[in-house]
């Protein structure tokens, strides 16, 4: 049985970026979801609905809003999963921000692929210059 050459022995240690989300990179308090949704601004994608105002802290921190129309807590969690994992890979934003994600009921039907292209795309326009 000879090893797989892309797959790394059990026993290695491979050096890889942080994968935790510790508390410090979420939002936490219903307040400042209050005051992201009140003082921010809004972007509407297909799946997902972005609210962004600058970060009083000096990290982009991600808050994540799931109802219970969009169905089971298994399926609300694979999606936060889903989209904290989005946010981990996309560490795009200029300046720090605090970002609350709207999910759109029916987004729990989309493939990973296309919410992380409906989560690119918001991540640019959240980019671009206010007008």
């Amino acid at each position: 049985m000879s090893p797989d050459p892309a797959r790394a022995p059990s026993g290695s240690s491979r050096t890889r970026g942080p994968e935790s989300f510790g508390k410090d990179r979420r939002i936490l308090r219903r307040a400042e979801y209050l005051q992201v949704y009140e003082n921010g601004r809004r972007l509407a994608g297909r799946k997902l609905v972005f609210f962004l105002r600058p970060s009083s802290c000096d990290r982009t921190r991600l808050g994540i809003t799931i109802t219970k129309k969009t169905g089971s807590s298994v399926v609300r969690n694979r999606l936060r999963r889903r989209l904290r994992e989005l946010f981990r890979r996309t560490e795009a934003f200029s300046v720090p921000v605090d970002l609350v994600v709207n999910v759109r009921p029916g987004a729990e039907m989309a493939p990973y692929h296309d919410l992380a292209e409906d989560f690119a795309r918001l991540v640019r326009r959240a980019e671009e210059p206010t007008r």
